[in-house]
């Protein structure tokens, strides 16, 4: 079960699972681009795909995913769907930062928690949260989300310990910029060719999980900026993160 799987990583893990043979239940908000990738998938590896259309902010529609995921008891659960919101806290959207919540947070602990019961019956599974490098940092102007992905990699790590003796792996998957349509629902400035490919995220991300790394962070440039941002004191690595962000064109307040 992935969600967030009609466009980019979430895509590109779809399709790592069904290349290794896997048959995958893909859910998002648009049923038109999860009809697509599940046609694309049985295509070209020939797997059986299933689709739910499901707005994770909705109550209602992550009730319904929520129960599906009970019933269905998955071997593997990625929760990968999420959003960013920029901007400075006091001018931007309560609303859309309690929906990016709903989506990054609640959605992920709800289908987490309905997945388990199947997972530990069978003393099997995987659990792929996937949080950002920015789990590691604060980030002015993308305060919220920052705080959102940093939740993820904190319960993941937890959840990891709680579930080793049940032979269940926890991995969180922490990508950079990638080459998404992310950027651009955020309000970021889209620099081309920037970043990884969502396919090379997908394709670590998905290849070290199944080994069962706890902590995947794809790329050197990435795996150098969580190392910093990890030991550097506070006050240096948001002047980091605003130097970085300033080349992308996201402007910083002082």
């Amino acid at each position: 079960m992935i969600t967030g799987a009609s466009s980019g990583i979430g895509r590109e893990i779809s399709a790592e699972f069904a290349r290794l043979g896997y048959r995958t239940f893909l859910t998002g908000r648009d049923e038109a681009r999860l009809n697509e990738v599940a046609l694309e998938l049985g295509k070209k590896f020939g797997t059986e795909s299933y689709v739910q259309c499901a707005d994770l902010a909705n109550g209602n529609d992550r009730e319904k995913l929520v129960e599906k995921a009970a019933e269905l008891a998955p071997n593997v659960l990625v929760n990968n769907a999420g959003f960013g919101v920029k901007g400075v806290f006091s001018e931007t959207s309560l609303s859309a930062e309690l929906d990016m919540i709903e989506v990054q947070i609640a959605a992920m602990l709800a289908l987490t928690k309905a997945v388990l019961p199947g997972m530990k019956i069978r003393k099997e599974g995987l659990i792929l949260n996937v949080a950002s490098v920015y789990s590691f940092s604060p980030v002015p102007q993308q305060a919220a989300y920052a705080a959102a992905k940093s939740f993820i990699f904190s319960f993941s790590t937890s959840l990891r310990d709680e579930l080793k003796a049940d032979g269940i792996m926890v991995s969180v998957l922490a990508p950079g910029i990638t080459q998404t349509e992310f950027r651009a629902r955020a309000g970021i400035p889209d620099m081309k060719d920037s970043g990884m490919s969502a396919c090379e995220v997908a394709r670590i991300g998905v290849g070290q999980a199944l080994k069962g790394k706890p902590l995947i962070v794809p790329g050197w440039q990435n795996k150098l900026f969580v190392f910093l941002v990890r030991h550097f004191p506070v006050d240096l690595s948001i002047a980091l993160i605003n130097l970085i962000n300033s080349k992308r064109g996201v402007r910083t307040k002082t």
